[in-house]
C-alpha cells in the first residue's frame, strides 16, 4: 500500500491533482501520456522513492484533475503544469514524461525556461515531415489508429475491470501489477471531453516542432523506441533533434514499442537512474 501524499492545486483556473513521495530530497516531476494518469508511473516511482521526492501530476481531463473543456492545447497544458509546480513550491525539479506528458515537457522547457532543471522524454509526438504519428502497423491506419485507439480505452472504462485486466495483459505482456492495475483505474478515470478532444491532442498530421526544439537548451534525455513496433519516434527525427537541442542524449532501447518504460523497464530505469544522477550530481 502506498503511503503517498495526495492533493489538488490551483493552476491555471483550473484544480490539478497530484501525488508526491515527499522528503527532503531531489525533485523530479512525471507527466503521463494520453488516457493515463499519475499513478502509472507507479512502478518507476517505486524505484526513485529513495532517492527522489516524486511528484505524478494528473493532468486535465485525467485522474482527478478538473476537465478541459475541450482545451486540450500544448500552450494550456504546459501553463497547467507550470503553474502547477510553482504552486507546490518546487525548486527546479526534473521534469519528464511519455507521449502526450513528454510533449508538456517539452512545452515546458521552451516556454517556461526557468522551471525545469532537465527534462526526459519518452517517444514524444515528433516526426519527421510526411512520417505518420506511430510507426509499424498502428501508423498505416492512419486516422484508424486514432479511432481504434479510443474505441479500446472506452471500451475499458466501461466494461468489468476484470476484462480489463485481459485486454491489459495482452497489450502489455511483460508487466506486473504495479504497472497493469494502475492503467485500468487510469482507464474508469479519464474524461469523455477529452476522449472527444483526442483529435486535437494528437493529431495525424503533426508538424516537425522545431520552434519548440530550439527553445530547450538544458539537459535533454531522449527515450526511443523501434518505428516497426509502432513508437513515435524514428532515427531521423531523433537525429534532427540532436542538431537542434544542444545538450541532447538519445537512448534507444531496441525492440520497444510506444509505451518504452513497461516494455524495456530494466534498461529504460539503467539510463533515467543515469541520466538523474549527472543532472543532481
Amino acid at each position: 500500500m502506498n503511503t503517498w501524499q495526495d492533493g489538488y492545486v490551483k493552476a491555471n483556473d483550473i484544480k490539478i491533482h497530484y501525488y508526491r513521495t515527499g522528503g527532503d530530497k531531489p525533485q523530479l516531476v512525471l507527466n503521463h501520456g494520453a488516457m493515463d494518469d499519475g499513478l502509472c508511473w507507479t512502478r518507476v516511482t517505486k524505484e526513485l522513492e529513495q532517492d527522489y521526492d516524486v511528484i505524478m501530476f494528473d493532468a486535465r481531463g485525467h485522474g482527478f484533475s478538473d476537465s478541459g473543456e475541450g482545451d486540450y492545447f500544448p500552450e494550456t497544458r504546459a501553463k497547467d503544469l507550470a503553474e502547477a509546480i510553482i504552486a507546490l513550491g518546487l525548486d527546479k525539479p526534473v521534469v519528464g514524461g511519455h507521449s502526450l506528458g513528454a510533449d508538456v515537457s517539452m512545452q515546458l522547457a521552451a516556454l517556461y525556461p526557468e522551471i525545469p532543471r532537465a527534462i526526459f522524454l519518452e517517444d514524444p509526438p515528433v516526426v519527421m515531415p510526411g512520417e505518420p504519428v506511430f510507426g509499424g502497423d498502428i501508423g498505416k491506419r492512419g486516422e484508424g489508429a486514432l479511432k481504434m485507439m479510443a474505441t479500446v480505452m472506452n471500451l475499458i472504462k466501461i466494461l468489468p475491470k476484470f476484462i480489463g485486466k485481459i485486454v491489459a495483459r495482452k497489450m502489455m505482456p511483460v508487466s506486473p501489477d504495479d504497472e497493469i492495475i494502475p492503467w485500468i483505474d487510469s482507464k474508469k478515470r479519464f474524461s469523455n471531453d477529452f476522449l472527444s478532444s483526442m483529435k486535437n491532442v494528437v493529431d495525424t498530421d503533426v508538424p516537425f516542432p522545431s520552434e519548440v526544439l530550439e527553445k530547450i537548451k538544458i539537459p535533454t534525455l531522449l527515450f526511443m523506441g523501434d518505428r516497426e513496433r509502432g513508437s513515435i519516434v524514428s532515427i531521423e527525427a531523433a537525429q534532427e533533434m540532436a542538431k537542434i537541442i544542444p545538450d541532447l542524449q538519445i537512448v534507444h532501447l531496441k525492440g520497444a514499442n510506444h509505451d518504452i518504460r513497461r516494455s524495456k523497464f530494466s534498461e529504460y530505469m539503467e539510463a533515467l537512474k543515469t541520466f538523474l544522477a549527472e543532472v543532481y550530481q
